[in-house]
């Protein structure tokens, strides 16, 4: 890949993570219109109505780069004591939480800071993600950039059905 390419998709991604900081630390009020305000740095929260059609349990089946063709990755959202939480699990591996959610419109961003916990991990290096989910009818697509890498990988998923109540 020529060193133009990779400068620009690395750029991409540097401008995306600051714009989610940006949005992190509240310089821009009003965005999500009816979110509830929260403490200085925290970026405002969620409320579960404002992404009712994000809510539940996504398997996606990742298209791009060829090398992860095929495999799989999951994204949990879910209500959590009033505010919406969330997961991204690959394969086998334990799910590593966000640390940021922000919805724009009919997409929903993502963030796992280095600390997050578990931290998503690159040869045992902890890495910041920005996960871009955007709804397509019954569908969800996937835009997953990762801090040093040139490469974003994409996917498509498909909401799996609520397991049956305990008895």
């Amino acid at each position: 890949m020529n060193l133009a390419r990779r400068l620009l998709r690395s750029y991409v991604f540097w401008a995306v993570v600051a714009g989610l900081i940006y949005l992190e630390w509240g310089f821009v009020s009003g965005v999500q219109p009816g979110a509830v305000s929260a403490p200085a740095g925290q970026g405002a929260i969620l409320a579960s109505k404002q992404v009712a059609p994000f809510l539940g349990t996504w398997l996606f089946t990742m298209t791009d780069p060829p090398h992860f063709k095929g495999s799989e990755q999951t994204v949990r959202i879910w209500e959590q004591n009033g505010r919406v939480a969330a997961s991204v699990q690959l394969g086998k591996f334990p799910p590593n939480n966000a640390t940021g959610i922000h919805r724009d419109g009919d997409m929903l961003l993502l963030t796992l800071r280095r600390d997050a916990q578990p931290p998503m991990m690159e040869n045992g290096v902890p890495l910041m993600v920005v996960i871009l989910l955007t709804l397509d009818g019954d569908e969800m697509t996937m835009a997953q950039m990762l801090e040093h890498s040139v490469t974003i990988k994409r996917g498509t998923g498909k909401k799996q059905s609520a397991p049956p109540p305990k008895k």
